[in-house]
């Protein structure tokens, strides 16, 4: 029986030599049939990826003219894919700051492939440091809020068992073509980046199919490089694609209450009003949220 074809799709915005050291790492993947993927998405300055096709003959480079967002770049890339006879089995995410490990690849195959529930699968992934757990899993609290699962575990031994999870971060995750087929692509209006990959795996999860955490897939990840971890730009996109998606779920399940009075222990609690800036940023914005999703469940 011959192996699964798998492409990967990186997306790339003034990635510089973050993003060859992606990469090179993915190049080294010794799973094959592989290819990759570069979306080139409208970088200021993109000679920084003039030299990375020729890493490896497996290597694609394609050129956005303009940002798309993160979401908007997958998109791209599985439309070019898609219309140049590059069609995989399985398909893969990969973020340009993420290191992936060797080995990295295959367990996420044979989970697929041997979960048929299976839609979205995801890794084990590390802080830059290599040691400190980032990721092993995700859960999605009431307001809308995300957490890692694991985050800050330094105990090598801890979630090493696979499991359901609410949803698996883009930065490293794969999932098979039919689901792509069924539930693509990523919606772009959570621009420029930030739940994206948490609606597509919460739409799967709604159709009664699974989002499973592999821990023996592993990466390294130094997690929003691009916006600057913390800073002012990354919690205002981070927030405002949330108040977004919990419109769109929250309001539709009809527990805007339990939503309300989330976010509000949460306020109280002085993490949002650590974020105060990016929150008055973001909140703006969320009546036109609830506008839009009341016109679309009539």
């Amino acid at each position: 029986m011959s192996r699964l074809r798998v492409q990967v799709v990186v997306v790339a915005y003034e990635g510089g030599e973050e993003l060859v050291d992606c990469v090179r790492a993915l190049a080294a993947t010794r799973y094959r049939p592989l290819e990759i993927l570069v979306v080139e998405n409208g970088s200021s300055n993109p000679t920084s990826i003039a030299d990375i096709a020729d890493l490896s003959e497996c290597i694609d480079v394609v050129h956005s003219p303009r940002n798309l967002g993160f979401a908007g770049g997958v998109n791209f890339g599985m439309s070019w894919i898609l219309s140049h006879d590059k069609r995989a089995d399985i398909y893969a995410l990969i973020n340009q700051d993420c290191l992936v490990r060797p080995g990295w690849l295959g367990p996420l195959v044979t989970t697929l492939m041997s979960e048929p529930s299976a839609a979205v699968v995801g890794g084990r992934i590390y802080e830059p440091d290599g040691t400190t757990l980032q990721h092993a899993g995700g859960v999605i609290h009431a307001n809308g809020l995300t957490d890692h699962i694991g985050r800050g575990c330094t105990d090598d031994r801890a979630y090493r068992e696979c499991s359901d999870v609410d949803y698996v971060t883009g930065a490293l995750c794969a999932f098979r073509a039919e689901v792509w087929g069924r539930f693509g692509p990523l919606d772009a209006s959570f621009f420029p980046a930030y739940y994206e990959e948490t609606d597509f795996c919460l739409r799967t999860r709604e159709a009664g199919l699974r989002v499973l955490y592999v821990p023996e897939s592993e990466a390294v990840h130094d997690e929003s490089s691009t916006l600057g971890r913390g800073s002012l730009a990354q919690l205002t996109a981070y927030h405002r694609n949330r108040m977004r998606f919990a419109v769109r779920y929250l309001n539709r399940r009809g527990v805007r209450g339990a939503a309300l009075k989330s976010e509000l222990r949460w306020l109280l609690s002085g993490h949002g009003l650590r974020q105060a800036r990016a929150l008055m940023r973001a909140y703006p914005g969320l009546a036109g949220d609830i506008v839009r999703s009341w016109r679309q469940q009539k």
